[in-house]
């Protein structure tokens, strides 16, 4: 925006000799200033650029009606029959006048006054544009449990210049299943506008209070199967989703190794593998003729450690 402009208007453009009080003819501008939507600001440049006024910095007064008022220290300027609320090319009619005699006589370069108009109107055209992208608001980052019941749509705020915005949320969120996932968000105005924010959500798995006892429980609901001690933990473990077959040693992948263990925790030994359910005792596999029995922690081979399964 320029401070001040100090444009020497020509005589024949501005102002003409005439009767008294007589308005000059109103001029007709083809070239095509533009200005922005909702912006009273933004049409300073537009009604200033190709005629020049006087005096301080022109600033928005008020509205009159269909009327933008502009003023200064020394001229009034108003725009009529703009409608900032639309957007799209608009005849208009601007009026400059001064406001006393004394920046006529100023402007008039100390010239006599009778005969000499004070306004000046055009007839011309603005174009008001958005050129404004939306603005998204949203987090971004959401975190959220397994299962819960999660709409980022519904998380999305947009604002703009005009009513008329679209939003396409891009990328697949599965609540159903833990994981990290992104998500891209597109906002477009009606005149083409576009702005785009990336979310991240993440899906914390849901912990089961009852996952190891869900262990333990299908351990002890073995008893008396012929089996060996993998498959007896393997089976035990696929009552809480997880399957996993392997050697005794194997089974320490699946946790961290603890000093207090619950029933549902590993034990894993020296070639052997059972379930803990409590009270020092355990759930074998391969015992005493290869079947499924309950017996003590303590057995021939050497105990390795205790597998708090993770979740």
């Amino acid at each position: 925006m320029k401070n001040t402009k100090f444009i020497a208007l020509s005589l024949g453009l501005l102002f003409t000799l005439g009767i008294q009080g007589q308005t000059v003819e109103a001029q007709t501008k083809e070239t095509v200033e533009t200005c922005q939507v909702k912006d009273k600001d933004s049409v300073i440049d537009a009604i200033t650029n190709r005629y020049a006024f006087m005096g301080s910095e022109l600033t928005y007064k008020k509205t009159i009606g269909d009327t933008l008022v502009y003023e200064n220290d020394q001229m009034e300027i108003k725009v009529n029959g703009l409608d900032l609320m639309q957007t799209g090319k608009q005849p208009v009619s601007i009026t400059y006048s001064l406001k006393d005699s004394k920046a006529m006589f100023e402007k008039m370069g100390g010239k006599a006054l009778e005969g000499v108009s004070s306004d000046f109107i055009i007839q011309t055209t603005l174009d008001v544009q958005d050129t404004t992208a939306p603005q998204i608001q949203v987090q971004d980052r959401y975190d959220i449990l397994q299962g819960d019941d999660f709409d980022l749509s519904k998380e999305i705020k947009v604002s703009d210049e005009t009513e008329d915005v679209s939003v396409d949320v891009q990328g697949t969120i599965d609540t159903t299943t833990a994981g990290s996932y992104t998500a891209t968000i597109i906002a477009t105005d009606d005149a083409g506008n576009q702005t785009s924010k990336e979310v991240q959500v993440v899906v914390d798995k849901k912990e089961d209070p009852n996952f190891y006892q869900k262990i333990a429980d299908a351990a002890l609901a073995q008893i008396g199967v012929h089996q060996d001690c993998t498959m007896l933990v393997t089976n035990s473990l696929k009552a809480v989703g997880i399957n996993f077959h392997g050697a005794p040693s194997a089974y320490l992948s699946l946790g961290d190794l603890t000093n207090d263990p619950v029933p549902g925790d590993i034990c894993v030994y020296q070639g052997h593998v059972a379930i803990y359910i409590g009270n020092g005792q355990a759930v074998h596999g391969g015992w005493n003729g290869y079947t499924t029995q309950i017996f003590s922690v303590n057995c021939s081979n050497s105990l390795i450690g205790y597998v708090h399964v993770r979740q």
